[in-house]
């Protein structure tokens, strides 16, 4: 890059930084809720004002049409509106254009994909697979995950099919849950993440000394809680492609019997541990409850996911709608919103109780639950303007939050022009059963010409072809920006390989942001690039700025802004090397990499 291009393009950086931090934009009315959770929407507004009250807070004024076009989109369907979409909105005079375009985007196909985006990292941690199959066996669940969430199924059955899940993957994407845990599916790590996910219990620690803080907390309540996931198996053919977990129920041998077995001469360590973990968790108790008599082990996970989801457990009732809030507003009412314990009390018990109290009784409808804090003016403040002496719990302004890998590669994927950016990148991201499709099709004509190799796999072609419908049915962009995403996570992996969930600004990441294959075939000036549908949308140099800023920040330039762009297009030898740096310029930026 010549000197005088970076000046200028340095320059026209530092003043959209200022630009976006001193704007307002201009102010909207609130609109109407929708009838059916209005009710919930003026109670998340009363509750929270009334701690602004207590606490002598002013909040930030109602955010503008951008800043909450922006947010919207993001916190819906996990992506910023196109160019189109943000014009239209933007255009619209009708005075109840934001509660339209809530219902609009909860109805689209991308909201159940985006919530599966936010759970996956939840219910399995990123870095914790099988290899190619445990990356292809987190979509398929992720995809199952999407549908339940587009479909309004409510919560408290999807929580029942996940904890309940039996069979295959192929069959059933719920019991990837259980077979991503690793083989086999450890009982004490099974119980404690799911008392954790689906309950907010940070019980696990009861597993080898009694809570330090929790006086009900003991290792025997850990005891037996866990023993309702004891009798689960997990079960596979590993000399079968493509390798299909299965879950099993198992009843549970007489003690004598396996307390006999472990002094069987020459057992292996992983029967040993599956032995002691059937006479160490062999009897299921929940919280405060008998314990259970049977010895069938198939009903004991049900009686689990009735706990979960029982509104008698307010519990995890306030626990699930203080997650959702959580995706929300980049904290809970309860934070961290996995962690419910008597230290950690929530900052408006009220409006928790009172929404955990909804979700029970209007039936753990996520849409539902959405659309109440979506509409309210809690929500839509602007992230600019609240007291100084506010602080997050106030929730006085929208929070500065950083998009999710998952958030970041659909923000870029959103901007591009026609299928043959995302054809380039659908053939170097190839699922680990596309790969097995090729293969099992080559082994197939060496087989015919009697040429087979050594010590060849076998294949079952019907897993294979199950597996790939559930694939082709998510569509080639969310596949490839999954893949993606999940490298990128990896990039800002500390010593322990612990990931985040998060834009870091580690030197990694923003190297792949700036020199990635993913922003340097978009910011090119190429058929296909958004550059290039730009300059060819727009006649004169204005509106190509405006469109770019359009595109990449869901809004039009402020007058420095503008000026600062103007510089590099006129200064420029090149008119599409410009625009390629005004690009750059903008997806670099903090406005572009949070949610604000």
């Amino acid at each position: 890059m010549a000197p005088a291009r970076a000046i200028c393009l340095a320059s026209f950086a530092a003043a959209l930084l200022c630009g976006w931090l001193a704007s307002a934009g201009a102010q909207a009315a609130r609109p109407a809720p929708k009838a059916d959770a209005g009710a919930l929407t003026q109670r998340i507004d009363t509750e929270i004002e009334a701690v602004w009250k207590r606490d002598g807070i002013t909040p930030a004024a109602p955010s503008s049409d951008e800043e909450f076009l922006r947010r919207v989109y993001l916190d819906t369907v996990g992506m910023p509106p196109t160019r189109s979409e943000a014009e239209l909105f933007l255009r619209s005079g009708e005075p109840d254009k934001r509660a339209r375009l809530i219902d609009t985007l909860l109805a689209d196909p991308r909201f159940g994909r985006h919530l599966a985006d936010l759970w996956m990292p939840i219910l399995r941690e990123r870095g914790n697979d099988l290899g190619e199959l445990g990356v292809s066996a987190g979509d398929v669940m992720a995809a199952w995950l999407a549908d339940q969430f587009n479909a309004d199924v409510p919560f408290h059955r999807t929580i029942s099919a996940i904890v309940t899940a039996e069979g295959p993957i192929s069959t059933n994407p719920a019991s990837a849950y259980y077979a991503l845990m690793g083989f086999p599916a450890p009982v004490a790590d099974a119980a404690g993440l799911t008392l954790k996910n689906f309950a907010g219990m940070q019980l696990q620690c009861a597993q080898c000394h009694d809570h330090h803080y929790e006086p009900a907390w003991t290792q025997q309540v850990f005891r037996g809680m866990a023993a309702f996931f004891s009798p689960l198996e997990v079960t596979a053919d590993f000399y079968s492609q493509p390798v299909d977990p299965a879950l099993v129920t198992r009843d549970l041998l007489p003690r004598p019997v396996l307390e006999a077995y472990l002094k069987s001469p020459g057992l292996e360590i992983e029967n040993i541990n599956r032995v002691q973990d059937l006479l160490t968790y062999d009897k299921p108790q929940l919280i405060g409850d008998t314990a259970v008599k049977s010895r069938s082990g198939a009903t004991w996970r049900k009686i689990m996911a009735d706990w979960l989801t029982s509104p008698r457990n307010s519990s995890a009732m306030r626990y699930q709608v203080n997650r959702f809030w959580s995706f929300l507003f980049g904290r809970g009412i309860v934070h961290p919103p996995d962690d419910f314990n008597s230290l950690n009390t929530p900052t408006h018990p009220a409006l928790l109780d009172a929404l955990a109290a909804d979700w029970a009784q209007s039936g753990f409808g996520v849409k539902r639950l959405y659309r109440a804090i979506l509409n309210s003016r809690t929500w839509q403040l602007s992230g600019k303007g609240a007291d100084k002496s506010a602080l997050a719990w106030h929730f006085a302004a929208s929070p500065s939050r950083p998009l999710t890998p998952e958030q970041f590669f659909a923000a870029l994927f959103n901007m591009m022009e026609g299928d043959s950016f995302l054809k380039s990148f659908a053939r170097e991201n190839q699922s680990a059963y596309h790969k097995l499709r090729q293969y099992a099709t080559i082994l197939e004509q060496q087989k015919k010409q009697g040429t087979p190799p050594e010590n060849a796999p076998k294949f079952n072609l019907e897993v294979l072809r199950r597996y790939e419908e559930r694939l082709e049915a998510m569509g080639t962009a969310w596949l490839v920006r999954r893949g993606l995403a999940a490298r990128f996570a990896q990039l800002s992996s500390d010593d322990e390989r612990m990931h985040t969930e998060g834009l870091t600004g580690s030197i990694d990441q923003a190297l792949l942001v700036l020199n990635g294959d993913v922003t340097r075939r978009l910011g090119g000036s190429l058929n296909g690039s958004l550059v290039y549908a730009v300059m060819r949308d727009n006649a004169d140099v204005p509106a190509r700025i405006s469109a770019l800023f359009l595109a990449v920040l869901s809004r039009k330039p402020r007058e420095a802004e503008y000026l600062a762009a103007r510089k590099v297009v006129d200064t420029a030898a090149n008119a599409n090397e410009a625009y390629e740096d005004i690009f750059f310029a903008l997806i670099s930026t903090t406005e572009f990499a949070t949610n604000h």
